[in-house]
Parts: structure tokens; sequence; C-alpha cells
């Protein structure tokens, strides 16, 4: 089969010639059933986890192709000249992601169509219709400097002066024995508890290395290498999706490995690893405002816009350096071939409608256009935290509603992802799709309808709450556990319920129902709720009875201070895993097994400095 990719060297090209233009295009081969090359094409191409062998990406010289278009007579110009043929899902980013190109497609549209219609023709006797995805000269290497690289070099420069001068000034104070108490100055003998020295290096280093001292925080402690293990396997799990997202030159070995039934059955699992996270917020939450609550404080609503704001405050620094970076010195990652796909694509999805990433709404809100794709989470996660202060409001105004509010977490969370995998017709578990992941999942039905949303997922969260509830009383009375007979049972029917569930996964590859399903959608919702349950459960466990268990690796200062650190990493990783995979030619990145460890180790190191 004609190969998927291949890129001509862009930089070679724009070097040579300053009036020297370099082309991305897309190629629809045109079906032919008198081909046996097309049969093949048609058999490697049906499966979710196939690539959509009949369509090309190919990198070009425009010089190139000039020259050879001006070879031709006029009938073989008419005879190459394609018309257009659609396919299923999009083949071609929308030219309104990426400013500029109607101009490009319309100077030069006809002669690359003809052009690679013409290599097509003459190495496999096929044909096709391509159409430009994106033109650059040399002029469009350089990239201007404007008031938003201006503002995000300012305030980088302003931490890290802030950070000297703190962290200088922290040198010259007597050490406490209380982290967190107020110091003395030498000098001055005046309390330093201004709030410029939060950025001293050195006592941030203190918070992130201290060891748990209460009861509360040793028995919790482990949160943070459940955090760090999570996120190492998101990582190895993104580092997959970014090999199939991008250019490469043996795509069959990622194609076997995911026609494989027990890899397939690990994918249905593996989407819901995010959701560990919700479950740890839920459940944090839950112990923190009970404890609130016994301090005997009056009960006041104004807590609840309290505690949203605070979320609110302690997400929104990160988030807004992360945003901007992205609208400003994110153009200088790479240049790439596919430099516009995994830049210039999300930088312009960023600058019009990142307002909806503050609002914590961009799950919802253009989901489909997302900048910074895997905040995604952390929309669903301030949304969840709303409605978890809600619930422990009602806790607290009406006590005795315990049991009421728990029946209607349970409720909710089994029927509404029933009903929207009902809507939209969805299969009972998760499904990968390489004809969508070629373009980062942007059209994916099932990632923007059921995954990205927060309503399906609402088992993991209110999972957490009920840990969080279970564990406050537990605290109270220890033997409270031993009496609880759902918890004994629940606590190994969970995980094997949600690895039965899984098991067929290959199975829901070939089964494409035309009608809504019931059966399916109760499927649906048990498996994630059994996931949900899991994590909840597991909480509780290691909280309460299996703390003493988990080996001192995993408990050691250091991995702590990594796990206090996750939500960093977790949003530094992608751009981490886009620089690894920016710089292409030829017929694509290798995947093999060297080349694989080397990535994903070096986006976690990066995404960790």
């Amino acid at each position: 089969m004609p190969a998927l990719y291949y890129f001509e060297d862009k930089l070679k090209c724009l070097s040579e010639n300053p009036n020297n233009v370099y082309c991305v295009a897309r190629s629809v081969i045109v079906p032919d059933s008198s081909s046996k090359l097309w049969a093949t094409i048609e058999k490697y191409s049906k499966q979710d986890t196939q690539y959509q062998h009949n369509v090309l990406d190919r990198g070009f010289c425009l010089k190139t192709c000039t020259e050879l278009v001006e070879g031709l007579t006029d009938d073989q110009r008419r005879l190459y000249d394609q018309r257009r043929i659609d396919v299923e899902p999009p083949y071609i980013y929308n030219a309104t992601y990426i400013p500029g190109m109607d101009e490009y497609k319309r100077n030069y549209g006809k002669l690359v169509n003809i052009c690679l219609n013409y290599r097509l023709r003459q190495g496999y006797n096929l044909s096709s219709y391509s159409e430009i995805e994106h033109c650059m000269t040399p002029a469009e290497l350089i990239k201007p400097i404007t008031a938003l690289h201006v503002l995000f070099a300012i305030l980088l420069g302003a931490i890290v002066i802030l950070v000297i001068r703190a962290t200088f000034r922290d040198d010259r104070i007597v050490p406490n024995l209380n982290n967190n108490d107020v110091a003395i100055e030498i000098n001055s003998k005046q309390p330093e508890n201004d709030i410029w020295m939060e950025f001293s290096l050195k006592r941030s280093l203190r918070t992130l290395l201290a060891k748990p001292k209460t009861k509360l925080q040793q028995d919790l402690a482990f949160i943070e290498s459940i955090r760090v293990v999570s996120v190492a396997i998101i990582t190895i799990v993104h580092t997959f999706m970014s090999f199939g997202a991008s250019p490469m030159t043996n795509p069959r070995v990622l194609e076997d490995l995911y026609g494989n039934a027990v890899v397939r059955m690990a994918s249905a699992v593996f989407p819901f690893l995010v959701h560990t996270f919700f479950t740890i917020g839920g459940m944090l939450l839950a112990v923190r405002f009970l404890d609130l609550i016994e301090t005997g404080t009056k009960f006041r609503w104004h807590y609840f816009f309290l505690g949203v704001f605070h979320r609110y405050v302690r997400m929104l620094p990160i988030y807004f350096i992360m945003w901007l970076y992205q609208v400003s010195w994110f153009d200088r990652l790479g240049n790439g071939p596919t430099t516009h796909r995994m830049v210039d694509v999300e930088m312009q999805f960023c600058k019009q409608h990142g307002w909806s990433n503050f609002l914590f709404i961009n799950n919802y809100y253009k989901f489909n256009e997302p900048c910074m794709q895997q905040t995604w989470s952390m929309a669903s996660d301030f949304q969840f935290f709303i409605v978890g202060m809600i619930i422990m409001m009602l806790l607290w105004r009406f006590p005795k509603s315990t049991k009421v509010v728990v029946a209607a977490m349970i409720s909710i969370s089994i029927v509404v992802p029933m009903v929207n995998n009902y809507k939209y017709n969805f299969v009972g578990v998760i499904l990968l799709n390489f004809k969508h992941l070629r373009f980062m999942l942007l059209h994916y039905e099932w990632l923007l309808r059921d995954y990205v949303v927060a309503h399906p997922h609402t088992s993991s969260y209110f999972s957490g709450i009920i840990a969080g509830l279970v564990y406050h009383k537990v605290r109270k009375d220890p033997k409270m556990l031993a009496k609880l007979v759902a918890y004994r049972h629940v606590r190994w029917i969970a995980p094997l319920m949600v690895i039965l569930l899984s098991v067929p996964a290959t199975v829901f590859y070939d089964i494409k129902p035309k009608q809504p399903s019931l059966w399916m959608a109760i499927y649906a919702s048990v498996h994630r709720n059994c996931f949900g349950t899991m994590c909840g459960v597991g909480l509780l466990y290691w909280a309460i009875d299996g703390s003493s268990r988990i080996p001192a690796v995993l408990r050691h200062p250091i991995v702590l201070a990594i796990g206090r650190l996750s939500f960093c990493v977790y949003l530094a990783q992608f751009n981490a895993l886009r620089y690894c995979f920016i710089h292409v030619e030829g017929f694509g990145f290798v995947l093999n097994l060297q080349n694989f460890v080397s990535i994903s180790t070096n986006a976690l190191n990066t995404a960790d400095l």
C-alpha cells in the first residue's frame, strides 16, 4: 500500500530560495473496484483500530510540483485534475482553524491536486484527490513578537526575580521546627510573614518535602503516591496516542498492538484513569468539610461562595500562565512539517475562546475546538467541586438527610450515563478510533459527548464524597467498618467487575447498533459505576486498613513532593510530548521499544521540570 506519510525536508526547501513554498496536503484515494491494491487498502481500513489507508499525508516543496506540472500537456493536466471526494471522518482540518490558508488553496490547489495525483498514478496505478492543508514561505518562519509574548516574558521574569529575592531573604531567617510557622529575621527581628515570602524556593521545597504530621495527613498521604502512579500511566497512554496522531513509518505495529484483545480490554479502562483524581477530590472535600462542621462553626451560605472562590483562586495562576504561553511563545515550540496541526490550530482556539477555560466551561462550550485539550478534566473537576460543595452544605444544614442525599447521588450516577449512552447510541465500553486519532480526536463523537463532558462521570466524584463520609465516621468508631458487610464485599466485587466488563471490549469493536440499545446503555453505566466504586472503596481501604501495607518507596518524601506537583505535570506533559513529535521528515517516526521509552521518559522529565 502507499505509505501513509511522506514529508520532504521543510527547512531545506525554505532555506534554498526565498521564493520557495512548502506545503502539506492530504490525498484521498479514489475507490477502484478493479484494483487488487484498492481491495487491500479497504481490507486494512475497516477496523476502528486501523488507519484510513486511503488518506495520505504528503509534505513537499512546491517547486518540485510546479516543475512536474509544467512538464505535462494540457490533456494530461485535465486528466490528473481529480474531482473532490469526501470521506468520513473529515480528512482535513477546517481552513478556519489555520488562518491564511484560503489564498494558498486558491493559488496552488489545482497544481497540487494534479501533481500528487500524477505521482500516485505513476507509482501505484491509483487516482486521488488532494487538498492543501497548510503552506508556508520562508518569511513565515520568522515569528513576530506580540504584546502577549512581551507580557509572558515580563510575568516570567517577575516570578524569577521574586523567587530569587524571597529565597535570599529566607536564607537569612532562623529556621523553625515547624515549616509553616512564622520565622524571625536575624537582622530586623521582625515577623517574616508577608505574602512575598511564598515565592521562596527554600520554603517551597521544605513544604513539598514535609512529612505528614497529623493523623489525617498520615492516613491520606498515600493519595500522593496514587497521583504519581496515575500521572505516569496517563503519560504512557498519551505517548501511545501521540505516536498514533503523528506521522509513523510503521503504523502496522500500532494497529496490530491495538488489534489484540487484551490491549483492547485495557484500553476500555485507561480513559477512566483521570477519574481517580475526581474520586480523590470528592473524598478530600467531604473530609475537610466535615472537620469544619465539627469545629462548631455556625451554618452560613457564604461558606459555599468562599469555598468556590478559594478553589478558583488556587487554580487560576498556573492556569493563566499556561494559557498565556499557549497564545504566545508556544509558536516557538518547533518548525516541523506538522507544526500547524500540533501548535497553530490550538493557538487559534486559545485566542478565539480561551476565555471559556477561565470560566471552567470549556468541556461543554466549543469542546470540539479545545484550547489546551487536556484541561477538560480541570473544568469537570471544578464543576464537580461546586456540586460537591452544594451537597456538603445540604448535609450541614440538614444532618438527618444523609441517607437521602447518598441515595440521590447513587441514582444520578446510574441513570445519567445510561441516558447519555442511549441518547447518542454508544456501545457499552470506550473504543479507541485511529481514524479520529490522526485529527487529535477533534471530530470523535464519543470523546465530545461521553468523555470530556462531566455529567456521565458523576459516579467517580460521588464515590469519593461517600468514601469521605464513611471515613469521617470510622475515625470516631474504628470498629464501624468491620460491621459494614457491604464494604467487605464491594471491596473485591468492584475491581473484579471492572475487569470482567472490560474483557468483551474487543467484541464491541464489531458491534455497531443502528438504533439506541437499552442493554448497551445499562452495560456502559454499570461499567463506569463499578470503576467509580472501586476508586472510592479503594481510597477508603488504603486510608484505614491498608496504609501500613504501602511500600516505603511510595511513602518517601520525594514521591509525596512529586504527587503534590502532579497537577502541573499533567498540564505540561502535552507540550512536552508535542516537542518530541514536532520535528519529522521522510516516512515519519519509528515506533519501537527504545523510542517509546525514550519519549515517555523525556516527556515526564520535561513536565516535572
